[in-house]
């Protein structure tokens, strides 16, 4: 009996050995090294979530930067708010898709080269574009908006604009298309991906009249992760990626 216990023990302690020395192995570290963890939800184009397979402008982007920078990341799904607060303590590395805020910056670094660019314009039903010449072109129709959206200034304070409130950019396409609203307002980003995703491709146009205000995307790291280390190095790839012209690659497949 006491041999064979002996026996059991010496067994146990060359296991112990070996795990800790694959454990500390350069391999293994280098393993770890690289493994960062990213939250996402669902925004489409950029970030669209599904069963099987989770795809979007951004994800394209990421596996890129994964192959080029040699690290794995490995994806939660959070609400946006959480990611936010993880970012902020630490609990994850980074987020795409960030626009840049003063006091986001107190706890995140954005990278220097905005990937993507998103803008507001308004949308007409198409061979109309030259209705809206102006700003104040825009006293002569009825303009849909999504409910607390907030768009521009003077847009959105303004009580001397015909404007009528709905839900989601989705219903607004189709009222334009119906005819229900002459004018609708929306960032592009997400209006020209729903005329598409809607089957209404050529259909609308975008006038004139721009406001010409810019919302810029960004990648972000938290300033507790360990890649904050290699954030000279996420510039470069970002910035390579981009003179590449593997974005517009990206988003051709999400608009066109």
């Amino acid at each position: 009996m006491y041999k064979r216990a002996s026996k059991t023990a010496i067994i146990l302690t060359f296991i112990f050995f070996i795990v800790i020395i694959f454990l500390f192995t350069p391999n293994f570290l280098k393993a770890q090294e690289n493994h960062i963890t990213m939250p996402i939800d669902a925004w489409p184009p950029f970030r669209i979530i599904e069963k099987q397979h989770n795809r979007g402008i951004d994800l394209d982007l990421l596996k890129e930067i994964e192959k080029r920078l040699d690290i794995k990341i490995v994806y939660k799904k959070y609400p946006w708010t959480r990611s936010l607060a993880y970012m902020k303590n630490g609990k994850v590395d980074a987020m795409s898709g960030l626009a840049k805020r003063s006091e986001r910056a107190k706890y995140i670094q954005y990278t220097n080269t905005p990937y993507y660019t998103c803008s507001t314009v308004f949308y007409v039903r198409k061979g109309e574009k030259d209705i809206i010449k102006t700003y104040a072109d825009l006293q002569n129709y009825l303009i849909g908006y999504v409910d607390n959206s907030a768009y521009f200034a003077p847009f959105d304070t303004d009580k001397t604009l015909n404007k009528r409130a709905v839900t989601n950019e989705a219903q607004l396409i189709r009222m334009l298309a119906f005819g229900r609203i002459k004018v609708m307002i929306g960032t592009d980003c997400q209006v020209d991906y729903d005329i598409k995703k809607l089957g209404l491709l050529g259909k609308f146009e975008k006038t004139i009249y721009k406001p010409n205000n810019k919302v810029d995307l960004y990648l972000g790291i938290s300033k507790k992760s360990k890649l904050i280390k290699d954030i000279d190095k996420i510039n470069q790839t970002i910035q390579d990626i981009i003179d590449d012209g593997l974005i517009k690659d990206y988003a051709k497949k999400y608009y066109e």
